[in-house]
């Protein structure tokens, strides 16, 4: 949130992936999820520690700032894990919720 209310930072929140489309997110958010090129987010994962932080706008055009962590998952797939996690942004993406 800090970032973007200084027009030295703002232009960073661009270079963050965006959901479907680029970097570590490119293979993330399919063509049904509500997060598709709406999540713009930086990953983060380590054995069992799996994390999204970032931007969505959600469905009224509001940007809502989130962090979503899990921890102690090393007994499920990641790929689990990493689906739920896009689920909670996707949600975001989704909702009314910024108003």
């Amino acid at each position: 949130r800090a970032a973007s209310a200084r027009a030295a930072t703002a232009p960073l929140l661009a270079d963050l992936p965006v959901g479907g489309f680029t970097g570590t997110l490119a293979n993330r958010f399919g063509t049904d999820s509500a997060g598709r090129g709406l999540v713009r987010a930086k990953t983060g994962t380590l054995t069992g520690v799996h994390s999204l932080a970032g931007y969505v706008t959600d469905r009224d055009g509001t940007p809502l700032v989130f962090a979503v962590m899990t921890d102690d998952t090393d007994d499920v797939n990641p790929f689990v894990t990493q689906a739920a996690i896009d689920d909670v942004a996707a949600a975001l993406a989704g909702c009314s919720c910024g108003g």
